[in-house]
């Protein structure tokens, strides 16, 4: 049994940690830091008619208090960022997931780095830049920089000495093809360093590198390369004409500005590179208007450089942090350099901050025009929807699930889930059956929901699985319906269950409950909610089944033979190219790969037969 909140209250200690309120329903809705406890958390219960606004409506609804000590203010400082992105509090301040937005990636732990375009950040030694705000503008960059540093977006496999066909890129210019032996690894390695350097902002670099580069070639007779470092040289330095300077210095320093409304609050960081602004990126923080400046500047910088791995010299703000000091302790140990954070009223930092607020202003009434009309109708769909389906609350978490399979191998299921009508990515889950073997799409949505549901009853620490919706539907009719049921009943849990049924051209037209049938095409606002959370759970199942077919396709011979694991496989991959040259290839050029070893050689080749 938890302790209630007055006592709580009554033994929080005088020392630094992180505190989580809970509702009536045991969910997280706020995780907050303090330097002392003691004094922190009785702020919150205070008389209320002192509260603003947002801490009234967050204290009205909680019903349980915990707290974690801590040794150091650092230390709740970065354990109060980890809750939040655990349990996702409706009244704490969320980035979103830097998977919705492009970066660029250059993988120079690669002996001949490539570049492609990305949406998630891996500790995988390769080197990010950005982000960009849309998908075009990511592109509109990758071309240029193909056509200024003409490097790989291959995944070919490259060893010295064993030329391969150039492709098509190296033909319009976009690839030096270092697969044909056209460039030598030093020269494209200088392709690369000018490439990350060009991306960090250091474009003067560049440029007095590529006139250093010419006037070698030049020297050394070779004025065909001169010719072409000249071109790119003077393409680098028509896109240096269009960035506006902000400073003659080689400056490095993020702008981060603030607008609030009466409710939500919108942030914008501009990021200055040797004093030329070089993007932009812009967020809103939901709910965050009635906090105070600085505790909104204190979340949204950690929380953004957590995500963001490039963190420069200063950073400007327009707010001072309510932890200014310890906010650039743990920004400076994450950089490996000394981080100035300051807060500028005049000059030109000043006048930065300003764009900077302008920008966010920008970006909060285009959310404000675009995102809250959308929710607005959302909600009303949701309340028509508890009307139609007599539901006892309007169901504002709906779970949705899906089968897919080919045949009797690949058998999955999906489970998506919307929140106030909006899907809500990080809480889906996918699900391989592990009891059924063949085709039968009831018996393996049962299986499904028997293991979802019970998670939940074995008190599961996943947020997913840790509550109960408000609506449960499955695609199918009532036969699905039913058999959802069953498993409901037996594990005694209640959940409104409805299926969710197509027409002849396989679009989402109704709602069934085995009993009752009900026609949504004369609503658009629930016909609307129902099919993009059925077409989610198709999608997400089918994605699933596809990436585990694919992974069985992919599975090579060498699998099977003994001795030989990823790194071997690798190596032979590497060496020959196929599987079909290995088994050509002879027991001695076999064993000179890394590694094999005339033994294993003679096995590899018996195995290939």
């Amino acid at each position: 049994m938890k302790p209630t909140i007055k006592e709580t209250l009554r033994n929080l200690p005088d020392s630094p940690g992180v505190y989580i309120m809970r509702d009536n329903d045991n969910k997280v809705i706020y995780v907050g830091k303090a330097k002392a406890l003691k004094n922190r958390v009785r702020f919150y219960f205070r008389n209320s008619q002192d509260m603003d606004a947002k801490t009234a409506a967050l204290v009205s609804n909680v019903k349980f208090l915990e707290y974690i000590v801590t040794h150091t203010e650092e230390e709740a400082f970065i354990l109060e960022n980890t809750l939040i992105k655990k349990y996702r509090p409706k009244y704490n301040i969320m980035l979103k997931d830097d998977k919705s937005y492009p970066l660029i990636r250059i993988s120079v732990q690669e002996d001949y780095p490539r570049i492609d375009v990305v949406r998630k950040i891996q500790k995988d030694g390769a080197r990010y830049f950005g982000t960009y705000v849309s998908a075009g503008a990511v592109r509109e960059s990758l071309d240029l920089l193909r056509r200024l540093f003409p490097i790989r977006t291959c995944k070919r496999n490259i060893s010295p000495g064993k030329k391969q066909r150039p492709c098509l890129y190296f033909h319009i210019g976009l690839c030096s093809a270092p697969c044909s032996g056209n460039i030598s690894k030093q020269d494209y390695d200088v392709l690369v360093q000018n490439i990350c350097a060009f991306l960090e902002g250091r474009q003067d670099e560049v440029v007095r590198k590529l006139e250093e580069e010419m006037r070698r070639y030049a020297d050394e007779l070779k004025f065909e390369k001169a010719a072409a470092i000249r071109d790119r040289l003077k393409s680098v330095n028509e896109i240096l004409k269009k960035q506006v300077v902000y400073s003659t210095k080689a400056e490095e320093r993020d702008v981060i500005g603030l607008f609030f409304d009466d409710w939500n609050c919108a942030a914008s960081v501009l990021s200055i590179r040797s004093g030329r602004l070089i993007g932009k990126r812009s967020f809103v923080l939901e709910g965050m208007g009635a906090s105070t400046r600085g505790s909104v500047m204190d979340s949204f910088v950690l929380q953004y450089y957590d995500a963001n791995p490039e963190i420069p010299r200063e950073i400007a703000l327009q707010y001072q942090p309510e932890s200014a000091e310890l906010l650039a302790e743990i920004l400076s140990k994450k950089r490996g350099g000394k981080v100035t954070i300051l807060v500028p009223k005049r000059g030109v930092k000043a006048e930065l901050v300003n764009m900077a607020e302008q920008n966010a202003r920008e970006e909060l009434e285009l959310y404000k025009k675009m995102v809250l009309a959308g929710n607005a109708r959302s909600q009303e769909a949701l309340v028509r929807l508890k009307t139609a389906l007599g539901l006892p609350r309007v169901p504002s978490v709906i779970e949705a699930y899906d089968v897919s399979n080919t045949g009797d191998t690949e058998i999955v299921a999906s489970m998506v889930v919307f929140r106030e009508g909006r899907a809500e990515r990080s809480l889906y889950r996918r699900f391989k059956m592990k009891a059924i073997t063949s085709q039968n799409d009831y018996a393996s949505m049962q299986e499904t929901l028997l293991r979802r549901f019970g998670r939940y009853l074995g008190g599961s620490d996943d947020e997913t699985f840790g509550t109960l919706p408000d609506l449960l539907l499955v695609d199918g009719g009532a036969a699905h319906v039913n058999a959802a049921r069953e498993v409901l009943a037996d594990l005694e849990i209640e959940v409104p269950v409805w299926g969710m049924a197509k027409d002849d051209r396989h679009r989402s037209h109704r709602l069934v409950d085995g009993q009752t049938d009900i026609d949504l095409r004369s609503d658009r606002g629930m016909l609307r909610l129902i099919a993009s959370i059925q077409n989610e759970a198709h999608r997400y199942a089918i994605e699933y089944n596809r990436y585990l077919r694919r992974k069985r396709h992919q599975q090579s011979a060498l699998d099977q033979i003994p001795g030989i694991g990823e790194v071997k496989k690798k190596a032979l991959l590497r060496a020959f190219g196929s599987v079909k040259r290995i088994r050509e290839a002879s027991i001695e050029d076999i064993s000179a790969v890394k590694g094999i070893g005339p033994k294993l050689a003679a096995v590899i080749k018996e195995r290939l037969r």
